[in-house]
């Protein structure tokens, strides 16, 4: 769905707004800007990383920065593609998100900026502000997984905290190729003719945008610890859970032997000895002893 708002600030006019993109809407795009083929794929395609394009031919520039975005199996992120040609500016947002249209709404229709330059690092700046309200989410959960799973290692709580890495590689990945993308800017055509205030702006969406990705590293790097810790502490029950199996494997086949032995259909010794039930008793007892005793020695239990 394709939407037109009129801008009347600086040096563009028009906001053109597209919604979850349909084949139609791009073919009137490529037809009324004559746009690339291989522009118009960097657009539609949702797998697109990170990146800035520029077309000399039709002067165009093209920006995809990633945003976190919620499923139903977690935190993902998805691209928002700005796409700059000559006063225009288009969005491109595959999933409807709220916020992003409110974003853009802000920046764009209530802007009291003078440029198109500056107008687009903000909007790239409170896109990085969207991975901090899921970020905030994540760490309360990781907090209460961990109170849960100090108490009791549980396979559903284990599964939520290894999901909760899951979107944090996401993040990790996006914040690092968006941060990475603002440190190039400045080299590459759009950022060639910038002003004292561009580059202020610039700068500052650097700034947030780095304080976000150190944000989703630490919290990664505490997630990560906290799984490789129950990993180990399931493992070293395992191994508990093994010993002592292996343990009374031994001790009980002492007596096993035993009474297999003189259970047999020939001449044994004491089998004539009133006695010899309590005598073998005793030995067997005798021979567990020493066994325990034998493995307290070496450390074994």
């Amino acid at each position: 769905m394709i939407q037109s708002q009129k801008i009347n600030v600086g040096s563009f006019k028009i906001w053109l707004s597209v919604e979850s993109p349909l084949p139609e809407d791009i073919m009137k795009l490529r037809e009324k800007y004559n746009l690339s083929k291989e522009l118009l794929e960097y657009v539609t395609d949702i797998d697109e990383p990170t990146n800035y394009d520029y077309d000399k031919e039709t002067q165009s520039q093209l920006f995809i920065y990633h945003i976190p975005y919620r499923s139903q199996q977690g935190f993902l992120t998805v691209p928002i593609v700005i796409l700059l040609i000559d006063d225009q500016i288009i969005t491109f947002n595959h999933f409807n998100d709220e916020t992003v249209k409110r974003i853009f709404n802000t920046e764009l229709l209530n802007t009291d900026t003078s440029n198109i330059e500056t107008s687009v690092l903000e909007i790239l700046k409170k896109l990085s502000d969207m991975y901090l309200l899921p970020m905030h989410e994540i760490r309360h959960q990781r907090k209460e997984l961990n109170d849960l799973l100090s108490t009791r290692t549980d396979n559903k709580n284990l599964i939520a905290l290894a999901s909760l890495r899951k979107s944090l590689i996401y993040f990790s990945s996006a914040t690092r190729n968006n941060q990475q993308l603002l440190e190039e800017l400045s080299e590459k055509h759009f950022g060639l003719n910038f002003l004292e205030d561009q580059i202020e702006s610039l700068v500052d969406a650097k700034i947030e945008t780095h304080q976000v990705e150190q944000l989703v590293e630490t919290e990664s790097e505490i997630v990560t610890q906290l799984i490789n810790t129950f990993d180990t502490i399931l493992s070293n029950n395992l191994n508990d859970i093994m010993k002592i199996l292996t343990i009374w494997s031994v001790v009980l086949a002492i007596p096993t032997i035993i009474t297999g032995f003189y259970g047999m259909n020939v001449k044994l010794p004491l089998e004539h000895n009133p006695l010899a039930w309590i005598i073998v008793i005793g030995i067997t007892i005798a021979i567990i002893y020493w066994v325990i005793q034998a493995l307290r020695h070496h450390r074994i239990i």
